[in-house]
């Protein structure tokens, strides 16, 4: 009879618990051994075929990007080979190193903080979100799936309740603005330039706010590498975010026209029979097209006004679909929800979403979805080409129909236009700063990867935000 084996059993692994003596000192040679054994021998200690190993075996520079990584993530220093170390962080450093051997060699790029990298990406999720990245997001699932084996519960509960999905963490913070700012618009909102004065005296305090914590993160590798990994997808948006609305930003000289604006809606009232204003709704996603074919003249004036940009008839609508979906973009960020039907848009929306679509035709802005290892991009860089003018409105959020950057950019284009044309665009400029002082002292919170220690962060950052935002209320003169 052949040599009898038993079967074998990893010790670094998550899930699984070890055989041997839970006192034991545990080093990065006893996970090379365990690497080595699995590369050469199959499960019954057999010696593996050649074609199951390229026959190069796993040493302490073949784990020199994972040992990197967790340094980055958790401060662990660089970790000796016959160092003693932590059951859970030879699991993680083992988790890490088999991944990226499985994921070409992309997988520290592809985790990277935005932070540190030169763009962040939308196309970064931790939940089941469509999404054109769907092999990065499979492998980032594995590892959060891997690592939660071994994270205490209590404190795992804490965490997936302090690090939401990106958009459920945006939509909280923006109920804390309103709760925040209350002082500032009870005294302030009907005086747009002391209103003005007070975002950006309140967005410079925030910018100068430096967390001061007594707490020290104590929590293990594999527990920190799971908080980080939880808390990226809302880093990325905020970053990326921050790079569209910028570059959607109008360079050239936009006039005021709400006089203009007004004297229209006065047409539109005496035809109606009801008062009308710039902001009164009184056209659909459905009555759009037949608001701007009734409508040419009056709107390529205005639009003229606005940029100095002529437009015959047959420029606008040739763009009425892509302005069509511009809108629906603008009621989804409105109100979450859409509606072809309901009555929701004003004069100044409409003129706003042509405006935005004839500036872009001029100007030619470039954006292209991006993400680690992206190979090709395969809707290139045109936006307005990436609008997809085969498709209508009603499958405007079909999976990668349009690329969430494009709606994204022509978003804030369109908001940009709206405040410029109704005269509104420096306290929309001080409110943009504002909201991304809060934004970057969010994710300042989060760095720690420590759930207790970002938490207290959060709460003073919120407590100072409330106290400074009454101060400035008081502070500022009403103008």
């Amino acid at each position: 009879m052949g040599e009898r084996h038993d079967a074998y059993r990893s010790n670094f692994d998550f899930g699984i618990k070890s055989d041997t003596d839970g006192d034991r000192k545990w080093t990065i040679k006893d996970l090379l051994d365990e690497l080595n054994y699995e590369k050469f021998r199959t499960a019954t200690g057999v010696e593996a075929k050649k074609s199951d190993s390229n026959g190069t075996a796993v040493t302490y520079d073949s784990l020199s990007g994972a040992l990197k990584f967790i340094d980055e993530i958790a401060k662990t220093g660089k970790i000796k080979q016959a160092q003693a170390v932590p059951l859970t962080t030879l699991k993680t450093i083992k988790l890490l190193y088999n991944m990226n051997e499985g994921s070409d060699k992309h997988l520290f790029t592809m985790l990277k903080s935005p932070l540190r990298a030169d763009r962040a990406t939308l196309d970064f999720y931790t939940t089941e979100s469509p999404s054109a990245n769907s092999k990065g997001n499979s492998i980032v699932k594995h590892l959060l799936s891997s690592l939660r084996k071994e994270v205490d519960p209590l404190v795992l509960s804490g965490i997936d309740t302090s690090f939401l999905t990106y958009s459920k963490l945006l939509e909280c913070i923006a109920k804390e603005n309103e709760e925040i700012l209350g002082p500032i618009y009870k005294k302030h909102s009907a005086h747009p330039k002391s209103l003005t004065r007070a975002f950006n005296f309140l967005a410079e305090l925030i910018k100068k706010y430096e967390q001061r914590t007594r707490l020290t993160p104590e929590n293990p590798v594999h527990e920190k590498l799971y908080t980080y990994l939880r808390a990226l997808p809302f880093v990325h948006f905020v970053k990326e975010d921050q790079y569209i609305a910028k570059l959607a930003e109008v360079k050239d000289n936009i006039n005021n026209i709400d006089i203009d604006i007004d004297n229209f809606c006065n047409d539109i009232s005496k035809v109606r029979g009801v008062s009308v204003l710039y902001d009164t709704p009184i056209v659909s996603i459905n009555s759009f097209p037949a608001f701007v074919e009734e409508n040419t003249l009056i709107l390529a004036k205005l639009i003229n006004s606005a940029t100095g940009i002529s437009s015959e008839k047959r420029d606008l609508l040739g763009i009425i679909k892509k302005a069509s979906k511009l809108l629906c973009v603008f009621e989804f960020h409105q109100w979450r929800d859409i509606s072809l039907d309901a009555v929701n848009l004003s004069v100044a929306d409409c003129v706003s979403a042509l405006c935005a679509i004839r500036y872009q035709q001029k100007v030619k802005t470039n954006y292209s979805v991006y993400w680690p290892g992206i190979t090709q991009n395969e809707k290139g860089t045109s936006i307005l080409r990436q609008m997809e003018e085969s498709k209508g409105c009603e499958e405007l959020f079909e999976f990668n129909y349009i690329p969430h950057g494009i709606n994204l950019f022509m978003y804030h284009r369109f908001s940009y236009f709206y405040m410029a044309l109704t005269g509104q665009l420096e306290r929309y400029l001080a409110w943009k700063r504002l909201e991304a002082e809060r934004f970057n002292k969010y994710i300042e919170c989060y760095r720690s990867n420590d759930v207790c220690v970002s938490d207290k962060a959060v709460f003073n950052f919120d407590l100072f935000c409330r106290l400074a935002a009454e101060h400035v209320a008081d502070l500022i003169p009403i103008e």
